[in-house]
Parts: structure tokens; C-alpha cells; sequence
């Protein structure tokens, strides 16, 4: 099996983070070692000191002659050779006597000198020693005290051989541990990431035109859970998609079959006549437009349909006058209101300004009057109207016929179908909404827009 790039990075910050925290643990165990180490060794200092002074007052106690130099040099000779360095000086630093090499003796009181401390080390490149110095007072009977001072010292040449040895150790085992723990690592990404590869076989099997399927979801609330929910909703929000898509298609045959049926069926009727006349030619061509417009107006809404389901922002950018939209719209739909048998009339039409799209609040209006004049009767005019009103502004279209109302939808996305749903996202897109009213034989349809 490959190896997993994306193991391989996980596995590797795993180790790079592991070997920081072994360097870490390295340094503070080291340091550990040293200080202990160190600690233990002033320890025995004082104790050797501390041993060697008293020595030197039970001397002077016990002897006639209680000079300090008779006092040292027979501590000196009677002290049992058990490894321990010490000199004996006297209270102006001077050396008595001592156990141990004389050149070291030297620097250990040449290190005294200076030191600000009881216990400092005696540095020199490959031979540190360390000491520890006391100072005591001896009183004599009929005489001035005894004073003088005890430096004990040894070499840290056993502590810097161990420290050594630890950090070598150390050193070598690091890259068998980072190994290993490079290798465990990817064996932990490879387990942790086995939801993952299950998610992406889970989404790998499902059919691009099967989308009502759903991932699992598991119980652990974690980020390959938050990542399986993510993928459902966007796979619900496919499905809407495609469900709207293929509604989309349906209409759109739907609303061109019948005028490309019509357009179809009077041009293969006039082409197997035997023989026409310049009116009957005439006749058929207007049926001919007549349908063509029809199919070009349903291309139109259809495109419309489109942007509304897409969920398009409608860009307002037109100052668009009411009064003369409705005046405009008005002559433009007379010749489709005479052919239907219905007559326009203008009604209230006020001065107001809304800040919109004037393309589709014209096509909203148009539609509005060709709603009306196919659904009207001819003993009611079609009135178009605008207004100012508390809330903006309002077109309204008045007309006779059957009563009718707006068919509820179970959500409020975009339209599904033609027509009037058409202007009610197109009122919703300017801040307003599509209102249809029953005023005693009338229907009444208002579109409220928000003002500039």
C-alpha cells in the first residue's frame, strides 16, 4: 500500500514534536543531574570542612603548645587518607599546612580570595575542582583567640564524566526514538484518519444522479462528524438544485409547446393549401406572430424563472418614475387587451420615484395586465394605478372576472411556475410584496415597493 503524504506530514509533526519535548526533557534532566550532583558534592565539602576544623579545636584544646601551626600540621598527619583535600590557613590567608597537591592548594586559595560565597568553584580547562571554605575562632585561656580557615575541595571531573555519559546516551537513543516515534505516529494518523477514508468511500458511492443519498453521521461530535453534516447540507442543497432544475425544464417545455405547436401547425397548414390568397397569407402570418410573441414573452418569463430560482440579487440601480411606467405600460398593452376583448383605463396615477429596476418592474407590470385581461371580463375595464402610500409605493391592477388568490408556498425560496409568482419575487426583490384583494366584483392586485 502507498504511504499517505498526509500520514507522512502528521506522523512527522508528531515526531518533530516529540523530539522537542525529548530535548526538553534532555536539557532539564541534565540540568537536573548537575545541580543534584553538585549539591551533594558541597554537602561532603562542609562535612569535610566542618570535620577538619573541629579536628583542629580539639587539637589545640588537648595540647600544650596551642599554636595553630602544631594544631594543623598534626591534624594534617593524623587525618585518615580517605580522599579528601583540605588546607588549613590562617586568619590572613596564609597556608599552614594542607592534604593535597600544592599547585591545586593555589588556585583553591587564589579562588577564595574572591569568592563571595562559602561554596565556589576552582575553574581551569580539563581539571575544576570545587570547594568550600569555613572560617572558625578558638579561644585561649590568658590569650588572644585562635582564627582560621578551612577549605575542603575536590574534582568535579566524576560529575562532568557522568553528565557526560547521560547526554551521550541520550544522544544516540534520539534518533531511535524519533524513529519510532515517527513510525507510531503514522500508525496513529492512519488509525485517526480511518473515518476520513470511510467518508470518502461513502461519498465516492454516491451517484451523481442519486442525490437524495446521505453520509453517516457518527455520535462522536468531532470534526469528521461537523465535516459529514457539512456534506449533507450541501448535498440536500444539490438535490433542491437539481429537483428545481429538472422542474425548470418541465415548465419551460410546457410553456413552448404550445405556441411552437401553433407556430408549427399554421405554417404546415398554409404550405399544403393548394392555393392562398395575399389576405389568407396575411392572416396566417399575424397567427404566426401572434404565437412567435407568445413564445418570445414565455422565453422571457422563462429566463426570468431562471435568476428567481438561482436566488440572483436583483441590482437596483434605476430611478424609475410609477406614473410613467404606468403609462407606458398602459400603451404598450392595449393592442393585447383589444385582441382579448378587454379595455385599459389609467386610474389614480401619482408622481412617485423608487430607487429599482425599471426592465423588470415594467415586465411585473405588464404582467399584471395581461394576468388581468386574460382573467377579466369585458364589462370591467382593466384600471392600472399608482400610488403613494404609507409604506412606499404601490401599482395596482383592477379588474373584473372570477375571484382568484395567490397559491401559498411551503417555503419562501424563489417562485415555482410563471406569472404572477414571477412578480412576486420581482416585488420581494424591491423591498415590497404581491397582495391580491376581493373589493366587492373587482380583484384587486397590489404590488408594494419600497421607496428611494
Amino acid at each position: 500500500m502507498a504511504l499517505s503524504r498526509l500520514r507522512l506530514r502528521l506522523a512527522g509533526g508528531f515526531a518533530f514534536a516529540f523530539l522537542v519535548a525529548l530535548a526538553i526533557l534532555a536539557a532539564a534532566a541534565l540540568g537536573y543531574l548537575w545541580a543534584e550532583s553538585t549539591r551533594r558534592l558541597d554537602k561532603r565539602l562542609d562535612a569535610s570542612a566542618d570535620g577538619v576544623a573541629a579536628a583542629v579545636a580539639r587539637v589545640v584544646q588537648d595540647s600544650r603548645d596551642a599554636s595553630l601551626s602544631h594544631a594543623a600540621n598534626e591534624v594534617v598527619r593524623e587525618w585518615p587518607p580517605n580522599g579528601d583535600l583540605f588546607a588549613i590557613v590562617d586568619s590572613a590567608g596564609a597556608m599552614i599546612a594542607g592534604v593535597g597537591p600544592r599547585a591545586v592548594i593555589d588556585r583553591v586559595l587564589g579562588a577564595w580570595t574572591t569568592a563571595s560565597a562559602p561554596h565556589f568553584a576552582v575553574d581551569k580547562p580539563g581539571d575544576d575542582y570545587r570547594a568550600s571554605g569555613v572560617h572558625a575562632t578558638l579561644p585561649v585561656s590568658g590569650g588572644t583567640p585562635l582564627k582560621f580557615g578551612v577549605l575542603a575541595f575536590s574534582s568535579i571531573e566524576g560529575i562532568d564524566t557522568d553528565t557526560h555519559l547521560v547526554g551521550g546516551a541520550l544522544a544516540i537513543a534520539a534518533p531511535l526514538i524519533v524513529l519510532l516515534s515517527l513510525a507510531a505516529g503514522y500508525m496513529l494518523a492512519r488509525r485517526a484518519l480511518r473515518p476520513v477514508d470511510e467518508l470518502g468511500a461513502a461519498i465516492a458511492s454516491i451517484a451523481p444522479t442519486d442525490l437524495s443519498q446521505r453520509l453517516p453521521v457518527g455520535k462522536a461530535h468531532d470534526e469528521v462528524a461537523a465535516l459529514a453534516s457539512e456534506f449533507n447540507s450541501l448535498l440536500q442543497k444539490l438535490d433542491d438544485a437539481q429537483r428545481r432544475n429538472r422542474g425548470f425544464i418541465r415548465e419551460a417545455a410546457h410553456q413552448i409547446r404550445t405556441p411552437l405547436t401553433l407556430v408549427l401547425g399554421e405554417a404546415g397548414h398554409e404550405l399544403a393549401a393548394a392555393s392562398t390568397t395575399p389576405d389568407r397569407m396575411r392572416t396566417t402570418l399575424g397567427r404566426i406572430r401572434t404565437a412567435a410573441e407568445q413564445m418570445r414573452r414565455r422565453v422571457d418569463e422563462l429566463f426570468l424563472l431562471a435568476e428567481a430560482q438561482a436566488g440572483e440579487k436583483v441590482r437596483l440601480e434605476d430611478d424609475v418614475e410609477l406614473d410613467g411606467l404606468v403609462l407606458d405600460c398602459t400603451d404598450l398593452m392595449r393592442e393585447r387587451a383589444s385582441a382579448l376583448g378587454r379595455s385599459l383605463a389609467i386610474g389614480k396615477a401619482e408622481h412617485v420615484v423608487v430607487r429599482g429596476s425599471a426592465p423588470l418592474l415594467q415586465e411585473a407590470l405588464v404582467e399584471l395586465i395581461e394576468n388581468a385581461c386574460r382573467h377579466g371580463n369585458s364589462e370591467t375595464p382593466v384600471t392600472v394605478s399608482s400610488a403613494l402610500t404609507d409604506y412606499g409605493a404601490a401599482l395596482e391592477v383592477m379588474s373584473g372576472g372570477e375571484p382568484f388568490v395567490l397559491v401559498p408556498r411551503p417555503d419562501s425560496g424563489a417562485p415555482d411556475g410563471l406569472g404572477l409568482p414571477i412578480v412576486e419575487w420581482i416585488a420581494r426583490a424591491h423591498g415590497g410584496a404581491l397582495n391580491v384583494a376581493r373589493n366587492g366584483a373587482v380583484n384587486v392586485v397590489t404590488m408594494t415597493l419600497k421607496r428611494s
